[in-house]
């Protein structure tokens, strides 16, 4: 009844709208709305003022005056998804406007409208979902459509806009904004004034700010100056990260100067590092946010910890070109900002780190990643359809962020790194403060080469799925053996280089071109003799399975292959193969160990630790996990305890913490968690407390002594939030636990989402799947409501850490019969879904 009653006021307001000869807008952007506004807006500012009380609980209300640019006279829509209460009232020069509130848009009918320019004030309370409220501290996230969440905008990537801010704010908190500040003044005792400086023009999900209980540390790098603000109580912490962070923004900033040609476009540039941020990083210009752990490592952190903090300070800053000066029209090609960001921080990484493998760390930093989605049933191209803003968030993941990284190195391969840079500096030259398009960037770039890169593109973009490619040896005469390459799969086989080589000699090798397949290549018999290496290279994009005979010997011999790029490769193709059926679960998890034990290389050791992982949890049922168990924990405590590099012994430690089972283990870490040492290796404050938390699955009679004990520990408090959130996920009570979900379905108690993904996860150990089989399906349920008041990653990170503790047929059935009796499910949703439960449907394929 009630259901019926508000579909009839819904379609009531829909008819006397219509009445009134308005424009009725649909819920969220929709690209004929944003194709409708951009051809008659420009010349937007808005002046925006808000005002916010210490009082987590209080309202924020604000004040946005707003000016804009019309070739014609129409209805003005403007985005504010709030309720109708949210605004408080609407003028032009101070005289009311007779507006409608619509499917969360404000209508300003076109009798208030003119040609030319138009400013009007609207004074608003402000929506709480992207305004991160802590009880001493605020920050902003309105990507990709979560302006609008907060004021009321024109909530379009391509309606970029001048922003004014001002703020009041608790006379103890700081602020930060995209501008730098123009005037700080104090209102009363309790309230502090900041004017920031306008910005240039930038696009609505860029604009930015934070408040709150901040420090603040500047200091000249190269003639400039950048601030840090943080939340770091542990000094010595921050001390051993502060010169990296501080050279590390200004290296990258000098780099991409030189090679776009042009000088960073933003005036100054601030960093946040904020606790529990959603992302690892966010580009706003002038002002990046941070997750702090990401950037803030622990004392003798691993060589892909480094480098992956290097690689996001790059990431985020390159995006101050990449995205922020030149922005995609529409939220469909958001992949190219983040291709761009990927490809250039490979590329100012490299120098930064001499010492380290870069090709070695591309593969391995993308190839995997890119794989765990093509792979599966959920696999989505590079380019997607977007026909609301509302579903932009679906769009991210691994495909944008490592899979366009892969076809970005084709393309310079095929184009030559000098003229696809200069077809870059014409992009950023011709679309500096605009927007554009991935069919304009292939326009200019086709100019630089004489392949046609428009045909080109078409099956790395918008094709799907990993290839599986077999190469068998098919005919051998006197001299020379032909080998035959050919797709034993459906996907499309995108154009792309082979290389095939001897294990005698590095420089004996051979690239193939491969644009179709079947295709054959003839060696000479002494080269196929000496052992051949497929895809030694790693720049090919598949499932590559070799001859029998090359690949009995291989897996036998894994440590043969010197190169370190060819032996990476070849441990992915094992790890895809194995994925495939091609190796028991039992076989694959002897050759982990093998190529374990004999790696000395640190991003190698890396990714074998994670497929342990992998295949211990999801594919060994208990039988198996006990038979091999006291190996691996013996392998692993060996390494810890070993003569390897310390960040080496650190990795070792941690996956022993994530996969023992056995009792004698458990007593042994648990000694250690109570010294804080294990093996003469120091523990730090994130590894006891994960310690803790891994101890408590297998311990439950410790519960009290370890979780008081733990919390004395901590002294951050925005740590010790965290501890005290997720510990009920540990609790040998079900009530508790239970407690802990249900409160988990209130999207309020959902942030930070780092947080709220930890517990889950622990919800879902795979030890707990008795408990855990009985809230899968409602874990699933809140899946829709996830996408709506989530970020952008949270709706697939809440999938992994739901799915990734199941292995058994009953959970294959929970997510079947839950697929089935939600029709409505979006495509991208249930691509997601797909996604994460892919190693769940592969261990129940039979």
């Amino acid at each position: 009844m009630r259901h019926n009653y508000w579909t009839i006021l819904f379609i009531l307001s829909l008819f006397f709208a219509s009445c009134k000869n308005i424009t009725i807008p649909e819920e969220g952007v929709s690209q004929q709305l944003a194709t409708k506004r951009a051809a008659v807006i420009s010349n937007i500012k808005y002046n925006i003022f808000f005002s916010i009380p210490k009082e987590r609980e209080s309202r924020i209300v604000g004040h946005v005056d707003v000016e804009v640019e019309l070739s014609k006279k129409c209805d003005l829509i403007l985005d504010f998804r709030a309720d109708s209460a949210s605004v408080i009232s609407a003028s032009i020069n101070n005289k009311p406007i007779d507006y409608e509130f619509v499917n969360g848009h404000v209508v300003i009918p076109r009798k208030y409208v003119q040609k030319g320019t138009n400013r009007f004030e609207i004074e608003f309370i402000a929506g709480n979902s992207s305004l991160n409220r802590k009880d001493d501290f605020l920050y902003t996230l309105l990507v990709p459509d979560r302006a609008s969440t907060v004021f009321p905008c024109f909530d379009q990537p391509d309606l970029k806009a001048i922003f004014n801010l001002s703020l009041e704010i608790p006379t103890k908190w700081t602020a930060v904004a995209n501008g730098a500040v123009k005037e700080k003044k104090q209102v009363s005792d309790s309230t502090l004034k900041f004017i920031f400086k306008p910005t240039l023009p930038i696009s609505t999900y860029l604009f930015a700010f934070a408040v709150g209980e901040f420090k603040k540390v500047s200091r000249t790098v190269d003639g400039r100056t950048f601030n840090i603000f943080h939340r770091e109580t542990d000094s010595v912490k921050f001390n051993r990260n502060v010169d990296i962070l501080f050279n590390s923004h200004a290296a990258a900033l000098s780099w991409l100067e030189d090679y776009s040609g042009i000088p960073y476009p933003f005036g100054k540039l601030d960093f946040v590092l904020i606790p529990g941020f959603q992302y690892s990083g966010m580009e706003h210009a002038g002002a990046i946010f941070y997750r702090d752990s990401r950037l803030l490592l622990d004392e003798n952190p691993t060589q892909t910890q480094k480098l992956q903090q290097a690689n996001l300070i790059a990431h985020e800053v390159a995006h101050q070109w990449f995205g922020n000066l030149v922005t995609m029209r529409w939220f469909n090609d958001v992949w190219l900002k983040e291709v761009f960001a990927g490809y250039m921080a490979d590329m100012i990484v490299n120098p930064q780190h001499p010492d380290i493998n870069h090709n070695l760390n591309f593969l391995l930093s993308h190839v995997p990643r890119a794989y765990s989605v093509d792979r599966t049933q959920g696999a989505n191209p590079i380019v997607q359809d977007l026909e609301n803003l509302l579903f932009a968030g679906t769009l991210y993941g691994d495909i944008i962020y490592h899979k366009a990284p892969i076809m970005m190195q084709q393309l310079v391969m095929l184009m030559g790194e000098e003229e696809f840079r200069d077809g870059v500096r014409e992009y950023l030259s011709k679309f500096a403060m605009g927007n554009a398009n991935w069919s304009e960037l292939i326009d200019i770039l086709d100019k630089y080469t004489e392949h046609d890169l428009n045909k080109w593109v078409l099956v790395w973009a918008n094709s799907v799925g990993r290839p599986t490619i077999q190469f068998s040896e098919t005919e051998t005469k006197n001299d020379s053996i032909t080998i035959k390459i050919e797709s034993v799969s459906d996907c499309s086989i995108p154009n792309m280089n082979i290389s095939l080589s001897s294990l005698q000699s590095n420089d004996s090798h051979i690239n193939v071109l491969v644009e179709k397949l079947p295709k054959s290549v003839t060696v000479a018999k002494k080269f196929f003799s000496n052992r051949v290496l497929y895809n030694s290279s790693g720049t090919g994009y598949g499932c590559f399975i070799p001859d029998s005979l090359n690949l009995s010997f291989f897996l036998v011999n894994p440590s043969t292959i010197e190169n370190s790029v060819a032996r990476a490769s070849f441990v992915i193709s094992v790890y895809e193969m194995f994925l495939e059926g091609k190796l028991s679960a039992e076989d694959y998890l002897k050759f982990l160990i093998k190529v374990y034990e004999g790696e000395e290389e640190s991003q190698i050791q890396e990714f074998l630790l994670a497929s342990l992982k992998t295949v211990w949890w999801n594919f060994l049922n208990n039988e198996l996990r006990k038979k091999h168990g006291e190996t691996v924990e013996s392998i692993l405590k060996n390494s810890a305890n070993g003569s390897k590099p310390v960040e080496q012994k650190r990795s070792a430690f941690s996956a022993l913490v994530a996969v023992f089972t056995s009792k004698e283990m458990a007593g042994e870490l648990h000694k250690a968690w109570e010294k804080g040492e294990f093996c003469g290796l120091k523990l730090n404050e994130n590894e006891l407390t994960n310690l803790s938390f891994e101890l408590l699955v297998r311990m439950p009679e410790k519960f009290e002594q370890v979780v008081n004990t733990q919390r004395k520990r901590i002294s951050n408090p925005d740590r010790l939030e965290r501890f005290n959130f997720v510990a009920p996920a540990l609790s040998p009570n079900e009530e508790k636990r239970s407690a802990l979900f249900e409160k988990l379905k209130d999207a309020n108690n959902r942030r930070p989402e780092p947080t709220a993904l930890e517990a889950i996860k622990y919800l879902h150990h795979p030890l707990r799947s008795d408990f855990s089989i009985s809230i899968l399906e409602q874990s699933l349920d809140l899946l829709p409501e996830i996408q709506r008041t989530g970020d952008i990653f949270f709706p697939k990170s809440w999938l992994d850490a739901v799915l990734s503790g199941h292995s058994s047929p009953e959970a294959k059935m929970v997510v079947e019969q839950w697929i089935d009796s939600h029709p409505e499910l979006s495509p991208n949703l249930k691509a997601k879904l797909m996604q994460s439960a892919d190693m769940l449907y592969r261990v129940n394929s039979e």
